[in-house]
């Protein structure tokens, strides 16, 4: 980590901005929206107006085509009858794109899922897109259970690509034995994917195996080894971002909000995913009612031009709760195109 800072001194946004624009071209949409936020980032606030909504668009633009292949992976989720993971991916899908038409068709199908009647509106967003894509081309149905929309490896590509980080890479070097456990557990056969994980775990320890293992566990109830699993993720590699973010959610999944504190001071901290991570500290804050450390937290985020926006959207009703009508009002101008 220190070596890689060090190679970054020199670097101005035009490398940043190369290189997710050739993150663009070669569809690995999280990379290229991570590295024009960087972009912007080095520009900053004084930077070339013009510049900067260039970069910006393109920003947005890798922010739509991700949401739109996790609303694709949503509607499979849902036609797998997921609807907890159907949930999430139309919850990224709200919080990558900027496009109306894309996040009206995320709401609508995120609405539906909720009341638990999802698949008539599904039915008529299946409709429009093939319309405008032409006949979905008939294919013979795989073992594994993909069947129309994106192939296994479109869907495996895009479960790795949306990793923070270099884990892209690391899950890319995994072998075919864990990328199958990964298709499995994208298709919902969470015990066909634990049994391939564990007989690879039991060739020696690894941060992304225990990760993986522990969302199965928890998503099968089993909230003990879960945690377990996590807290040896994190022996294993301090700076694996997901074991961080896995164990956050488990603690206020648990009811455990004050627990998840630590470890969210913990990783801005030491840099991961820092501003991911302040948005999660804001949020555990609120819950536990410490609203004033809360809006500290969010308006920390308020210079960046990744999650200025979404900080300004949440500090503004705790600063009108709060009495703090002045504050409020200025945040609502400065960021009135994107919160208000």
């Amino acid at each position: 980590m220190l070596f890689k800072k060090l190679l970054n001194i020199k670097k101005d946004y035009r490398y940043y901005l190369e290189k997710g624009e050739k993150y663009l071209a070669d569809d690995r949409y999280a990379e290229a929206r991570d590295s024009f936020s960087d972009a912007l980032e080095m520009i900053g606030d004084a930077g070339d107006q013009s510049l900067t909504a260039s970069i910006r668009e393109k920003y947005e633009e890798a922010g739509n085509r991700l949401g739109d292949l996790n609303l694709t992976e949503a509607e499979h989720a849902v036609r797998s009858g997921d609807i907890g993971k159907a949930e999430e991916h139309l919850r990224m899908v709200l919080e990558l794109a900027k496009d109306s038409s894309i996040r009206e068709r995320a709401e609508k199908v995120l609405a539906e899922t909720v009341s638990g009647n999802p698949q008539e509106i599904l039915g008529r967003e299946i409709d429009s897109r093939a319309a405008c894509k032409g006949a979905l081309e008939e294919e013979d149905h795989e073992p594994n259970g993909f069947d129309e929309g994106m192939g296994a490896e479109d869907r495996l590509a895009l479960y790795f690509h949306s990793l923070p980080g270099d884990l892209p890479e690391r899950c890319a070097a995994m072998g075919e034995k864990f990328a199958r456990g990964c298709i499995l557990n994208l298709d919902g056969d969470k015990e066909g994917a634990l049994l391939l994980f564990e007989e690879i775990s039991a060739e020696g320890e690894n941060d992304i195996l225990d990760y993986e293992m522990a969302i199965i566990y928890y998503h099968m109830g089993k909230t003990a080894r879960c945690e377990e699993l996590l807290l040896r993720s994190i022996e294993l590699n301090a700076l694996n971002p997901l074991c961080h973010i896995g164990l956050v959610h488990l603690y206020t999944d648990t009811g455990r909000h004050s627990m998840a504190l630590p470890v969210l001071e913990g990783m801005i901290e030491k840099g991961i995913v820092p501003e991911q991570a302040l948005i999660m500290l804001g949020e555990t804050q609120a819950m536990l009612g410490d609203e004033i450390n809360a809006i500290e937290s969010y308006s920390r985020l308020l210079p960046s031009p990744r999650f200025g926006v979404e900080a300004a959207g949440r500090i503004i009703p705790l600063l009108e709760k709060n009495g703090r009508l002045e504050e409020a009002s200025y945040l609502k101008k400065r960021f009135a195109k994107g919160c208000c």
